[in-house]
């Protein structure tokens, strides 16, 4: 069974470890990628008001890490992100189940009415996980990210709490 919980101090280092690895926040924004993740660092980030980060679990054993970034109350959206921490539990839909709960939590508990993403295009499983619960693809910005030391275009989707099957 897979679930998400709200981010705890007790899990900062945790979470610190998988955004520091090297395979796991190649994936992710400039700020968070190529570089060592303190636990503190986490914290400031759970307090800061416009993000969520919700641990994700499978079974009783924490794998991941599902959040919203870029909340904005008045108009009630917010950007998705995640990212598999254990290696072991890839291939099995848990980051996809997880995006699940936390899109509808987002929806009926926090009022959001449209979230966002963003992949680097040649992210195919990411892109596999956005489509599963529903997200499309709306644009891209060209030669936004480095990957692996070259350009590449970031591609955005959305949701909005209208869409069937949100």
């Amino acid at each position: 069974m897979i679930g998400i919980e709200p981010l705890t101090p007790e899990h900062f280092a945790t979470v610190a470890g998988w955004l520091s690895n090297p395979e796991v926040n190649r994936w992710l924004s400039g700020e968070w990628r190529d570089r060592a993740i303190d636990p503190t660092l986490i914290g400031v980030a759970v307090r800061n008001k416009r993000n969520r980060f919700f641990l994700v679990r499978s079974g009783d054993v924490p794998c991941g890490l599902v959040a919203l970034a870029d909340w904005d109350a008045a108009d009630k959206i917010a950007m998705i992100w995640y990212a598999l921490g254990d290696p072991a539990s890839g291939g099995r839909g848990v980051i996809t189940q997880a995006i699940r709960q936390l899109v509808r939590t987002a929806f009926d508990t926090l009022g959001i009415e449209a979230l966002h993403a963003w992949i680097m295009e040649d992210n195919g499983r990411s892109r596999r996980v956005l489509e599963k619960n529903g997200f499309r693809e709306t644009g891209r910005l060209r030669l936004a990210t480095v990957h692996n030391g070259c350009r590449l275009d970031r591609i955005y989707f959305d949701l909005t709490r209208q869409d069937p099957g949100a």
